[in-house]
């Protein structure tokens, strides 16, 4: 039920989004590269005191907390182009002390369906309040969308 559950959580926000937005489906799609470089090398990369992957750069989104949950959020760049290669969730248990390195694929169902497989592993608290981060950032996208549809009709 709970595996149910936060694939109904994850996938039906990006449903809406392609209706909403539909430059998301004409976007470059997250590499394989990309992805394992968010969920594996970022971690390699700061403990290491290595420098940013080249041709990449990270946009800082923000970092919160819910009860024993602590979130930073940050988008992925394509350097050259400029364009949103993925986003970039930690998460940290207070609970537990583990650190989760989860990244948000762009236009690609595969790694969509390996990100949801990775987030259906999580304890019940940690997985509610990552939750509670995405709903907050998916209802103001759509706040945001429908704002700019509304202006475009005027």
């Amino acid at each position: 039920m709970k595996a149910l559950l936060t694939i109904s959580l994850f996938y039906l926000p990006f449903s809406l989004l392609a209706q909403l937005d539909t430059s998301i489906i004409h976007a470059v799609p997250t590499t394989l590269e990309e992805y394992n470089y968010m969920t594996k090398g970022y971690k390699i990369q700061v403990e290491s005191g290595l420098d940013m992957k080249k041709g990449y750069y990270f946009n800082e989104i923000g970092e919160h907390q819910i009860g024993n949950y602590h979130f930073t959020i940050k988008n992925l760049v394509r350097e050259n182009l400029r364009q949103l290669a993925g986003i970039l969730i930690i998460s940290r248990s207070d609970v537990t002390s583990k650190v989760y390195y989860s990244a948000i694929p762009v236009n690609n169902p595969e790694l969509m369906k390996l990100y949801a497989s990775e987030i259906a592993k999580w304890d019940d608290g940690l997985t509610g309040a990552y939750c509670q981060i995405i709903s907050a950032y998916l209802s103001t996208y759509i706040l945001s969308a429908h704002q700019q549809a509304v202006n475009q009709q005027k």
